[in-house]
């Protein structure tokens, strides 16, 4: 299902949630990784340097304040992004921390001023942001989730 997912459109990069058992966490990363770096899609964890760089994924995403340390773990060639939620002071914070990306909640206006404003380039829900997020946690459906990368136009 994740590889037609990806192929069903034009896909950046995947951020996945990291499961709480170690073993299972180390080879669900492992076999996802693979599938998305074989289409040339960067493959990133959430909240998880360590793991990240042990498993050779290209990137994470943390939250505020997690930036300096995230990308003391996984280097300076990988993607480091920062979730912010709605909070302006801390995307300007990341960003000017050097975060590669700011990811935002589904806040049209927020986005847009993100975008007006700032060079640093961001990823949420909604169709103003440079990159657009779609949640895949939660998806069974083969065709689902090829609709829903499909949907993104």
């Amino acid at each position: 299902m994740f590889a037609a997912a990806l192929g069903a459109g034009d896909v950046a990069c995947v951020e996945m949630a990291v499961p709480a058992d170690p073993a299972a966490a180390k080879a669900a990363v492992e076999r996802l990784r693979d599938i998305a770096q074989e289409r040339s899609v960067a493959f990133l964890l959430r909240d998880d340097a360590t793991l990240a760089a042990r498993t050779h994924c290209d990137g994470v995403v943390v939250g505020p304040g997690a930036y300096a340390a995230a990308r003391k773990t996984v280097g300076a060639q990988a993607i480091v992004g920062v979730a912010v939620g709605t909070s302006r002071h801390e995307a300007m914070e990341a960003g000017e921390a050097g975060a590669d990306f700011i990811g935002f909640d589904a806040d049209a206006e927020i986005v847009s001023w993100w975008t007006e404003l700032m060079e640093v380039p961001c990823v949420a829900a909604v169709p103003e942001a440079d990159f657009r997020r779609v949640a895949a946690e939660g998806w069974t459906d083969p065709q689902a989730a090829a609709a829903a990368i499909r949907g993104l136009g």
